[in-house]
């Protein structure tokens, strides 16, 4: 049983409970105001959170310096050792948090050893990162990100042959970076074209591993700042948007897919450039073919990137020349969310606005867009979403009231607007 359900089978004396988390404290810790806390929740609270106060008593914490508290520990694990009865399990020993010193032997070792070395010397940095947020932070502030990253760029040699000088040290280190937190400095690196042309390599031939974790980095520097993203959009190449379409395609992951859309709606909306990079690799093709099985989110960001994407003729074209273009955004009104539906009226109202070919409006009529056009201007949505229903019922309203697809009961109503 796990001791943060232990309310269920014994009473917990109210000093062995968090005061932010309100579980019993596995590593309980005193800070600078003298109250007790959890570590893992103390530190989620200043790092995670972005808090510089006292959760109790709101005071500002000149530092944030956590001495262990041996004597609550030693009393919690005694009351579950006298709990074992009940069902309550006994709390291991917390590790010690890593000094700099550790990290530092680490990180120089990585400089000149073999392959087998260095393997282990990451996987041994990873279980360190994965104990806590306190050891991540340790090794970002002795330059671990600097280090990580010239493992990966020493070991993606060859790359146009397809081949890593030493692959799996590349997905570990990857695999430490993404958790680590991400300084400006670190974010800029990484979206320079020297660091981001091996990252994107193995984005599209990597392991499955590397590509996730990858596109879980990237994730992270495209919203890392402007300046940052405006070198992330004119560094981006075409591995790049080809692994990032290739990862949506081959939906690993929930994760992978949706940090694959954030990127590159960070690196198309302001490039037409990666705009048209990204429709010539099939970007608009992949998004109609997913958007019927996705889910909500997702769906909300695959139709944001298509509406991105119809910016452009090309897009636009693209989008109409699909045999499930029309059908596939115009099934999202309404069934998905406000969002959802106010981008596939505005993809639509882009596609009849600069592109009315005879085979998009007759579609439109076809398939119900028309219908749901005019009656979503009897609901609740926004103006901007309701003023492009009318645009579009204006200027095309003549030739789809003569369709014979249009139903009889609403022929007066294309009229009123």
């Amino acid at each position: 049983m796990d001791p943060k359900e232990n309310t269920a089978v014994a009473e917990i004396p109210s000093y062995f409970i968090c005061p932010i988390s309100m579980q019993i404290m596995r590593d309980p810790i005193t800070v600078c105001t003298s109250i007790t806390y959890d570590r893992e929740s103390m530190e989620k609270w200043i790092y995670s959170c972005g808090k510089n106060t006292c959760p109790a008593t709101m005071q500002v914490m000149p530092n944030y310096n956590m001495t262990p508290n041996y004597t609550l520990r030693r009393l919690i694990q005694g009351w579950c050792l006298a709990n074992s009865s009940k069902g309550v399990q006994p709390i291991p020993t917390p590790k010690p948090p890593i000094d700099s010193n550790q990290v530092n032997k680490l990180l120089q070792d990585f400089e000149s050893c073999s392959p087998f070395q260095l393997i282990n010397g990451l996987k041994k940095l990873r279980s360190l990162a994965d104990e806590s947020e306190a050891n991540r932070r340790c090794i970002a502030v002795c330059g671990g990100d600097s280090a990580l990253i010239s493992v990966i760029e020493m070991n993606t040699v060859e790359m146009e042959s397809g081949c890593y000088q030493c692959p799996m040290a590349c997905d570990e280190a990857l695999g430490i970076l993404y958790k680590l937190p991400m300084a400006d400095e670190t974010a800029e690196t990484l979206s320079r074209s020297k660091t981001l042309k091996p990252i994107s390599w193995i984005l599209k031939k990597g392991s499955c591993n590397g590509r996730f974790y990858s596109a879980m980095l990237l994730k992270t520097v495209s919203s890392s700042g402007q300046k940052i993203l405006q070198q992330l959009v004119v560094n981006a190449d075409d591995d790049l948007i080809e692994g990032l379409l290739q990862l949506l395609t081959e939906e690993v992951c929930l994760q992978a897919t949706t940090s694959s859309l954030e990127i590159l709606m960070a690196i198309c909306s302001p490039s037409r450039k990666n705009r048209i990079k990204a429709i010539e690799a099939g970007a608009i093709y992949i998004l109609i073919e997913l958007l019927p099985e996705s889910q909500r989110m997702n769906c909300e960001k695959m139709l944001c990137l298509l509406d991105i994407l119809c910016e452009c003729a090309e897009g636009r074209a693209t989008t109409i020349d699909h045999a499930m273009g029309i059908a596939s955004i115009s099934k999202k009104i309404f069934r998905v969310s406000q969002v959802a539906t106010e981008k596939a009226i505005r993809i639509l109202w882009s596609l009849c606005k600069f592109s009315p070919t005879p085979r998009l409006l007759n579609e439109m009529v076809q398939i119900g867009a028309v219908y749901k056009l005019c009656v979503l201007l009897q609901l609740e949505c926004t103006s901007k979403t309701k003023q492009k229903a009318r645009e579009m019922l204006r200027a095309h309203g003549k030739y789809w009231t003569i369709s014979p697809c249009v139903p009889s009961y609403s022929l007066g109503i294309y009229g009123q607007y």
